[in-house]
């Protein structure tokens, strides 16, 4: 399914990740994504290209933003807390639940581990790059502190990210824009707008 999944996200126009914060980096990394979802799954696609990566992190709820690493970070309705999943470029996910970077509240490993991914990684010899992707469905369950049956029509602010606290040339990059002086994506106030559109079955943000 996962497989059938990505191909299908590969068909969507990907979303880039524009803004490079924090920090100048001498070769930002290059990076876009794709969301979709079904009756009751998230689909996520990234597509990196980057100097360095790594993935020392294999457990969950390890810290992975110190690898090559992606983000997801996703409120639902008028909640005030939301949920942030991190994924290394080998698949290791941590997740968290809460109302900013203090106090969160990691996401039952049980539940985390009903996440699928698959990945692959190459290195480009004419650009001198690491090219990896990563195709993540994530089951409703998985949002432990929500009912969900079904996505459709449901709204949420959301946000996605690329990090890589411990690589040589640290980089942070957001989908959305965020305001703050120090290196920080816990900031929903900055997290765009969004809709699971009842007519589709696999939609962009």
């Amino acid at each position: 399914m996962l497989a059938q999944a990505g191909a299908r996200l590969d068909e969507i126009n990907k979303q880039p990740m524009l803004h490079t914060l924090w920090l100048d980096v001498r070769q930002k990394p290059r990076v876009s994504f794709v969301m979709g979802y079904g009756h009751d799954v998230v689909f996520l696609k990234y597509y990196v290209a980057e100097k360095y990566i790594a993935a020392l992190h294999k457990r969950t709820n390890e810290p992975v933003f110190k690898d090559s690493c992606v983000g997801f970070f996703i409120r639902f309705g008028h909640d005030l807390n939301y949920y942030n999943l991190e994924f290394n470029c080998a698949g290791t996910v941590l997740g968290q639940y809460g109302c900013g970077k203090a106090g969160r509240q990691f996401i039952d490993r049980r539940r985390l581990e009903l996440i699928d991914t698959q990945t692959s990684i190459a290195f480009n010899g004419e650009n001198g790059l690491f090219e990896w992707e990563i195709t993540i469905a994530i089951p409703a369950e998985v949002f432990q502190f929500h009912y969900i049956d079904s996505f459709a029509g449901m709204t949420c602010s959301l946000n996605f990210s690329k990090c890589g606290d411990a690589l040589p040339e640290r980089h942070y990059l957001a989908w959305n824009k965020i305001h703050a002086l120090a290196p920080d994506f816990h900031r929903p106030e900055y997290f765009g707008k969004g809709i699971f559109v009842r007519s589709e079955i696999l939609v962009g943000v």
